[in-house]
Order: C-alpha cells, then structure tokens, then sequence
C-alpha cells in the first residue's frame, strides 16, 4: 500500500503513487526509474516547469532526434528519442504530483506525443530508403516490389500501426476498461527506435528491419485491444 504523508514524497512512494497498471515494460522498469527521480528534483527546487512545458520539451527532443536520423546520425538520434520517451513521463507526473492534470493537458500530450511518433518514424523510414534494402539471402523468394516502394510500406506500416495502438487504447478506456498491454505500447517502440539507431550507426540497412519490427508489434498490440474490447461485450 502507497504511504501518504504531507512531507516531500521519497522516490519509492512517488513510484508507488505514479506507476500506473498501463504502463508498459520499459515504462515500468526504466524510465519511470529515471522520470520520478527528475520530477521530484524539478519539484523540490522548485522549478517553473509546467506539465505543459514538460510535454513541449519532450516532443522537441523528439524532432531534434528526427533530424539527426536524416542527417545521418541515427546513434545520437535514437539516444534522444529514447530520452524524449523518459522526459514524457514527466508531465503528467508533474501534474499529478502537484495537483495540476487537466483534461486539457493530457490533450495536449497525446496530440505532442502522435506527432513525434511521426516524424521519429518517418525519419526512420528516410534512412531506411537512403541505406537501401537488407541482404536476405536466405528468402526461398525475390521480392519484385522496387525498393522505394518497399521501403514506403514499411513506413506506412509502421507509421498507421503506431497511431493505431494509441486509437484502439482510448477505444478500449471509452469502455471502462484498463488497456492490457502486451509489447506494442509506446515506451517499447521508441526503446526499439533507440536501438535501431545504435545499430544503424553501424549498418545503416537494418533500418528497414527495425521499421518492420515495429510495424509487427504496433499491430500485435492493436489485435490485444481489439481482443480486449470484444472481450468486454
């Protein structure tokens, strides 16, 4: 049980009070680890940050990793989209720290969050399409599609199934229910684009790889809601 005490909250109670049940994985075990800690230190020196500036920051550290994607920098780049996914815990654990969620700023988060989920991803697609296609020698098949094609598909698919777990979630809340994560939430994409960056810093074709693997557990996480919502009937 989460203590409650009108002293400054220690991190171990914070986590106890801000960790929700839909938090997924690296959520849960990493960046919340990492989140707590900076807004309780913003809290207590008592920083004019805003939950609303949090998510402002998070979503720019999103472009500025976008950018360095296309400028061929995926190693720094996928580092600040990892960073952007810790920095965006911070604005409703500021908010609920200090009394000051809103339905307005949980609005204005989502709509931050969506549009770095864009370009993070289409910046990842960019690189996919400069690097060309991964050697696969071992397909019993050739692939007939030209690789900017290819490479758009992937993107799109990513892309749609990324914005497709978020709309299939507030689908699954709109019925009073808890979203049942399973590997598609958004702390585990952005962790798997931190890593597709490391990688392709050193090669630069498992871009598209990385872009699959993201579209195969964005939609994976929208057939557990859909699973989920038809459960609930």
């Amino acid at each position: 049980m989460c203590p409650s005490s009108t002293r400054p909250l220690s991190f171990k109670e914070a986590y106890c009070l801000l960790v929700k049940p839909g938090d997924g994985p690296i959520s849960r075990h990493v960046n919340r680890r990492i989140s707590i800690r900076i807004s309780l230190f913003l809290i207590r020196r008592g920083a004019p940050i805003s939950p609303t500036t949090m998510s402002f920051l998070s979503f720019l550290i999103a472009l500025m990793g976008s950018t360095l994607f296309i400028l061929g920098w995926p190693f720094l780049g996928g580092l600040l989209a990892q960073l952007a996914s810790i920095l965006d815990g911070c604005d409703g654990e500021i908010a609920r720290l200090t009394g000051q969620a809103s339905r307005k700023g949980g609005l204005v988060d989502a709509v931050l969050d969506r549009l770095a989920d864009i370009g993070l991803l289409a910046s990842l697609g960019i690189l996919a399409y400069w690097a060309g296609p991964i050697g696969l020698p071992c397909l019993p098949f050739e692939l007939k599609l030209p690789w900017p094609l290819l490479s758009l598909l992937l993107t799109l698919m990513a892309l749609s199934g990324s914005l497709m777990v978020s709309y299939c979630a507030a689908m699954v809340r709109s019925l009073s229910l808890q979203p049942r994560r399973v590997v598609g939430s958004r702390d585990v994409r952005l962790f798997t684009i931190m890593l597709a960056g490391i990688a392709c810093q050193f090669y630069a074709q498992l871009a598209s790889a990385f872009l699959a693997l993201i579209a195969i557990i964005s939609w994976a996480e929208v057939a557990n809601s859909l699973a989920q919502a038809r459960e609930a009937r």
